[in-house]
């Protein structure tokens, strides 16, 4: 991520992001010490089962999803040991861009989203940038990453609610704490999505890609 031109492009579309997710998880873990008079903020993080190095890697890799499953494992640690309920639990995930109601239904729903579109497969799937093999994995139950979905359910025309919903039964959220959420929320609001035939999607991957933040399309190419 390029620090400075991120800030500078959220700062000049008036977009001020919320708490992040190693600030939420160091005051937590800064309260605790406190309250049960420990010396060491480490001691703290070795409760928790993670070491400090893990969480400045967060601190400097926020938009990351390579781990995704242990900062998942981090939020139940959290969750026990801080004595959260089960909405401050799932505002922790949100700010990691994550969330904790997925369901087991995930492919079912994704795959009625398709139903209708039939013949549109591979229309669907060179807007999105990504394999129609791809998207053959994910009706098949195969987990895809956050920026995979999101260049799907853009290119399916979903308003930005529905792309929330589709996002959290796939264990995923669009994060107000995230510089490359803040910039897909603000092109899929308001009227900003396209001028002419030139996809949002084309746009939202511009400037990410002008940012240093992730794109949102599959590595894997062409099936």
């Amino acid at each position: 991520m390029d620090y400075e031109k991120t800030r500078q492009w959220l700062d000049d579309h008036g977009i001020i992001l919320e708490e992040s997710f190693y600030t939420a998880l160091n005051n937590l873990a800064r309260d605790y010490k406190k309250t049960n008079d420990l010396r060491l903020l480490e001691e703290v993080y070795q409760k928790l089962g993670v070491n400090k190095q893990a969480v400045s890697w967060w601190k400097n890799h926020p938009c990351s999803t390579q781990t995704r499953q242990s900062k998942i494992q981090l939020i139940a640690s959290c969750a026990e040991i801080f004595h959260l309920t089960s909405e401050e639990t799932e505002l922790l995930a949100n700010k990691a861009g994550l969330s904790l109601s997925s369901d087991h239904d995930f492919c079912g729903y994704f795959r009625q989203l398709l139903n209708g579109r039939r013949g549109r497969c591979k229309t669907i799937c060179d807007a999105a940038n990504v394999s129609e093999r791809m998207l053959q994995y994910i009706k098949s139950h195969k987990q895809p990453s956050k920026e995979t979905l999101l260049a799907i359910a853009i290119s399916l025309g979903l308003g930005i609610d529905e792309i929330q919903h589709l996002l959290k039964k796939a264990g995923y959220a669009l994060s107000p704490s995230l510089p490359n959420d803040a910039v897909v929320c603000w092109f899929l609001s308001g009227d900003r999505k396209t001028a002419g035939s030139v996809p949002v999607l084309f746009y939202i991957n511009e400037v990410l890609d002008e940012l240093k933040l992730p794109l949102l399309m599959t590595r894997l190419k062409s099936s």
